[in-house]
């Protein structure tokens, strides 16, 4: 039987809180007692001291109890562990590793503590998936004789779901300490892909799934209802229309930037957006107060070498608006520049290396969102993987609504923005850093202070802050847009995005406003198409805009010919049919208007 436990009292996530629940962790010591477990090692955030002076209970008197205070919010749950490295040792073996917040009864406890590991380095309790939002359960695929095979939160085929608790071998510790900022789960998710994680059935006696969320939408509907300011369903590349609950988290108790709640929430908003972007432990997720183009420079300005290429690729708005930076900051750039709604061409980016070997970093857009097409980013990952290149990636318009995956497309610099496809608001901008990338970047000097991402890197690290004051109620707004992107899980947004697109692009077709590409390579989240025959995009711009709806002008030389609908933000099926009901009856009542037809865009501009 085994006579050591570590109980791991404080969760680490943010919407929980971090007020102790000493009555489920006292039922937790309680039936470790009863079977027989005579040392335990309590680690807990914020009441190590208030757990200390309360467990002093009878039940618990031939019980050796030890209460670490884990105070770091920069750290993920396995720095809990890690704590209990010398009290892990003194086991001498196998230790019970438990949460403090899920109690198992004592009869499956005792089953769980007289197991033997045999050749595995884990035996862990799962049981079947509670209804409801499993956002932030970790799931369990397994395979025969109870192996283990996949374990993480964003599996989309499961078994079942880990309880939390588990018999592990002192390789635990070792295997947390090989990550940077680790979860449990990181090590056990190693362990599982060489088959060394087994799996028992647990009885719980904690009610699955999160706490149920307040009903905000009447509040925020009130609130709203107060303003002047009129609504619109915003059909415009970013801002986005946001739900209800993610406008409820703007209002909360004033928060200092330097305090340990702000950094609770730092660590709560990296880790969502790491499983966003799809990154391993390693990986480091900045975030900047700023649009979308503040994370564009930061990335540019701190990773490209003085003495070294930087290859960008344009066939847009924003590919452009990555080579105007890289010239502001007298970077030796090379430009592979295609026409708005060319695709881009993979042998191009190879012959760019072999005509410039000195290439060190390639930045591209996934999203040209411009034009509303898909580039090619994982197949230039690969190329610059083979020729040792940074690749630097804009996914301001791609991230919530395309397949990306930063470690498979072989991304080593990928930023985004709150106010897309993640449904948050404006003011936020992110960058999700490859492990590998910062000793190549280890010795530039930087070119910006606001924008210095190794300035960045460091306050996250040691502090779980941003080196300059955040816009606190925007990060709020975003951790609540990530919990419940997470919530749907990838395939689910993604199909979601596909599905409102498709209706959008047919049904502009229907009213005569045909793609501007048909290449296959479309986005999910913008539809640029032709204007109506005869009307100018003043004109039908002012008139939905009377109705509720806001559509998007064209840029540069798409501009007076072309106009973009997004499908990105919280956007009901409804709200797009009757967009399109609506946008057929302004086409009707302009035509039936006598506006003249308009051929060529400087006519339009003349009558404008």
């Amino acid at each position: 039987m085994i006579k050591h436990a570590i109980v791991v009292a404080n969760r680490f996530v943010f919407e929980g809180g971090a007020s102790a629940s000493l009555g489920l962790l006292t039922r937790t010591l309680t039936a470790l007692a009863q079977i027989g477990v005579t040392d335990v090692c309590v680690v807990d955030g914020e009441h190590a001291a208030e757990i200390r002076n309360r467990l002093r209970i009878p039940e618990l008197a031939a019980v050796r109890i030890q209460v670490l205070a884990n105070k770091s919010w920069r750290r993920e749950s396995g720095s809990a562990v890690l704590l209990a490295r010398e009290f892990f040792a003194t086991a001498k073996g196998p230790c019970l590793v438990v949460r403090g917040d899920r109690p198992l009864d004592a009869e499956a406890l005792a089953e769980l503590a007289s197991s033997s590991l045999g050749d595995s380095d884990a035996l862990i309790t799962v049981a079947a998936a509670p209804p409801g939002d499993l956002g932030h359960e970790v799931k369990v695929r397994i395979g025969k004789a109870n192996e283990v095979t996949r374990l993480g939160l964003d599996l989309e085929r499961f078994d079942a779901v880990f309880t939390g608790h588990m018999l592990a071998s002192p390789a635990l510790m070792d295997a947390l300490a090989g990550f940077n900022n680790p979860s449990i789960e990181d090590a056990l998710s190693m362990w599982a892909s060489a088959g060394r994680v087994r799996a028992r059935a647990g009885r719980l006696s904690w009610l699955w799934g999160q706490p149920q969320r307040a009903d905000v939408d009447s509040p925020v509907n009130e609130i709203l209802s107060s303003k002047s300011h009129p609504s619109y369903m915003l059909l415009n590349p970013g801002p986005v229309n946001t739900t209800p609950a993610v406008k409820a988290a703007m209002v909360h108790h004033d928060v200092c930037h330097r305090d340990g709640n702000f950094s609770e929430l730092m660590v709560s908003l990296s880790g969502k957006l790491r499983r966003i972007f799809r990154g391993t432990p390693e990986h480091t997720v900045c975030t900047i107060t700023g649009s979308g183009t503040a994370a564009m420079e930061s990335a540019l300005a701190s990773t490209v070498p003085y003495d070294r290429k930087v290859l960008v690729i344009d066939n847009g708005a924003f590919g452009e608006r990555l080579f105007e930076i890289c010239r502001l900051h007298d970077m030796d750039v090379v430009r592979l520049r295609y026409a708005w709604g060319d695709l881009v061409n993979v042998a191009d980016v190879e012959r760019a290396f072999a005509e410039h070997p000195d290439i060190a970093v390639v930045a591209m857009t996934i999203h040209e969102t411009s034009v509303g097409l898909l580039n090619p980013a994982a197949e230039i990952g690969a190329l610059c993987r083979r020729h040792d290149a940074l690749l630097l990636v804009d996914a301001v318009s791609a991230l919530g609504a395309e397949d990306i995956d930063v470690v498979r497309d072989n991304i080593d610099v990928c930023w985004g923005s709150a106010n897309k496809c993640l449904h948050a608001i404006s003011g936020v901008s992110f960058v999700c850093v490859a492990p590998r990338v910062w000793s190549k970047v280890a010795n530039i000097k930087p070119r910006s202070y606001y924008l210095d991402l190794k300035r960045y890197r460091k306050y996250i690290d040691d502090l779980a802050q941003t080196p300059f004051t955040p816009a606190v109620s925007a990060y709020f707004a975003l951790d609540a847009a990530c919990s419940e992107f997470l919530t749907d899980g990838h395939s689910k947004r993604f199909a979601m995005y596909r599905e409102r697109n498709r209706m959008i692009r047919q049904g502009l077709a229907a009213l005569g406003m045909v793609p501007f590409t048909r290449t296959g390579k479309e986005s999910h989240s913008v539809t640029t198409c032709g204007m109506p025959e005869g009307i100018l995009f003043e004109d039908l711009y002012a008139r939905l805009k009377k109705r509720g709806y806001i559509v998007y002008a064209c840029k540069e030389v798409l501009a007076d010919r072309f106009l973009q609908v997004a499908n990105m933000g919280d956007m009901p099926i409804e709200a797009i049919e009757a967009f399109l009901r609506e946008t057929r009856e302004v086409i009707e009542e302009l035509r039936a208007s006598g506006q003249p037809a308009v051929k060529d865009a400087a006519a339009a501009r003349a009558i404008a």
